[in-house]
């Protein structure tokens, strides 16, 4: 669970994100995960300072690789893709000290923890924020859609290649600095 706080004015960050083959995370496959390290001050200044992703290899027995029309991701590039041990292995590595930040944090963790824990790896963050819920927490009667994509836009965030690893971190920082910047409680 997240705590949605920044510990101090400047703060290490890592935003990741997923792209799955599906909603559960016991049945449906990891795909992609993405990695992002930036360091987020009280004002809400993004400095990104490593980008890392990958897709993760499809090993038999084959699952459906659900919404390729969402994800664009194919079955050909997933075969010779890095395996989820190796991929898991380094998302522990680039998380580990950091605050774990994701949009919809609720879901990215439980993708990466199913598939970190098939392969006994730990992934341990130096705490937890989800922008979703620090979105939803600026509009508490919801009158807003708090999606990734609204979200950007209503902040001036540009979000090119909606449903790509890399391309939804890279805007889900962008989005926290906005946020921050907008409620300096946070």
């Amino acid at each position: 669970m997240s705590d949605n706080s920044l510990p101090h004015a400047a703060h290490a960050i890592a935003v990741v994100d997923t792209e799955t083959g599906g909603l559960d995370p016991a049945t449906d496959p990891l795909l992609q995960v993405a990695v992002i390290h930036a360091d987020i001050s009280a004002n809400g200044s993004v400095s990104i300072t490593n980008e890392w992703s990958s897709l993760v290899g499809l090993r038999p027995p084959w699952r459906p690789i659900g919404a390729q029309h969402i994800h664009g991701i194919g079955r050909w590039p997933l075969l010779r893709a890095p395996s989820e041990r190796r991929v898991m292995s380094r998302v522990a590595d680039l998380v580990t000290g950091r605050t774990l930040v994701a949009h919809n944090l609720d879901f990215d963790r439980s993708f990466l923890d199913a598939a970190a824990n098939r392969h006994g790896i730990s992934i341990t963050p130096d705490g937890e924020m989800c922008t979703l819920m620090l979105s939803r927490s600026t509009d508490p009667e919801r009158h807003l859609s708090h999606r990734l994509g609204d979200i950007a836009e209503r902040h001036g965030v540009e979000l090119h290649g909606a449903h790509h690893a890399l391309n939804d971190a890279r805007a889900t920082a962008e989005v926290l600095g906005r946020l921050i910047a907008a409620d300096p409680r946070l």
